[in-house]
C-alpha cells in the first residue's frame, strides 16, 4: 500500500485549476503510447512517422484549450486538448508533448472548441460492455453520444502500372449511442432499437419520430429526438 501511494505521488501532473486548490489530477498522463505511435510501433512498421502517413488520426489536428472535469470533482481550465480517434485517446499537451489521461475514466467531461467529450461504458450491438470516449451531442436524462473511429491502412505493395496507395488514415466513422442515466450506452442502428432505447414516453416519441419524418441514421434528427424526449421529463 505504501509503495502504491508513493507511485501515485510521483505521477501527479501539474495543470491550471480553478479555485483555491493547486493540487494536480490524481494518476498521471502517459505519453509512452504516443511516442511509440510516432516511431511507427503501433502500426508494425519500422521507421515510419506520422509525416509518412496520409491523413490524420485526430478529430482535429491542433490542440484547443478547454476545460476538464474529473470524477474526483476537480476542474482544470486552459488545458490544450484534442481527440485521437484511432487510439480512442483524449490527449492534452504538456511541455510541448502530447500526453494521455490515465486512468482514462477519470475524465467525466471535457469541453474544448465546440465539442464536449465524456468517458463512459457502452454496448455495441450484443457485445459485452466496454468503455470509451464519446462526444456528447445532446445532454439530459437521456444523452445522445457519438463514437468517432478511423482506420489505418498500411502502404500497399507495388504493382505493375499501378501507383501504390501510401500508408494512410481513412474511413472516418461516427456511430451513435443512446445513454439513459449511468447505464451503458446502447448502439443505435435503426428505428426499432432507437425507440426501444428510451425508458418511457414511447408513444409520444414514436409519434414525434413519424410526424417529423426523422431518420435513425441522421445526426441532426437524432439530436432533435433526444432533445424532444428530455423536454417531456
Amino acid at each position: 500500500m505504501k509503495q502504491k501511494q508513493q507511485i501515485i505521488i510521483l505521477l501527479l501532473l501539474v495543470l491550471p485549476i480553478i479555485g483555491k486548490s493547486q493540487n494536480a489530477m490524481l494518476k498521471t498522463i502517459d505519453d509512452v503510447r504516443f511516442s511509440k505511435m510516432i516511431q511507427g510501433e503501433h502500426f508494425g512498421i519500422q521507421n515510419l512517422s506520422l509525416k509518412d502517413i496520409q491523413g490524420s488520426p485526430y478529430l482535429e489536428d491542433q490542440f484547443v484549450k478547454g476545460t476538464v472535469f474529473t470524477t474526483k470533482n476537480d476542474k482544470y481550465v486552459d488545458v490544450p486538448l484534442r481527440y485521437d480517434q484511432y487510439q480512442d485517446e483524449l490527449q492534452f499537451e504538456k511541455d510541448g508533448k502530447a500526453m494521455t489521461f490515465s486512468p482514462r475514466d477519470i475524465v467525466k467531461r471535457a469541453e474544448f472548441g465546440n465539442r464536449v467529450f465524456t468517458y463512459t461504458t457502452y454496448q455495441f450491438t450484443d457485445s459485452k460492455t466496454k468503455e470509451g470516449y464519446f462526444e456528447i451531442l445532446a445532454d439530459g436524462n437521456v444523452r445522445l453520444l457519438s463514437q468517432h473511429t478511423i482506420k489505418f491502412f498500411e502502404k500497399e505493395k507495388e504493382k505493375p502500372y499501378v501507383d501504390p496507395k501510401p500508408a494512410r488514415f481513412d474511413w472516418p466513422l461516427e456511430d451513435f449511442y443512446i445513454q439513459v442515466g449511468a447505464l451503458p450506452a446502447q448502439h443505435i442502428t435503426k428505428k426499432k432499437n432507437l425507440l426501444e432505447a428510451f425508458p418511457k414516453h414511447h408513444d409520444e416519441v414514436a409519434r414525434y419520430y413519424k410526424s417529423n419524418k426523422l431518420s435513425a441514421k441522421d445526426k441532426a434528427d437524432l439530436i432533435k429526438l433526444v432533445q424532444y424526449y428530455n423536454s417531456l421529463n
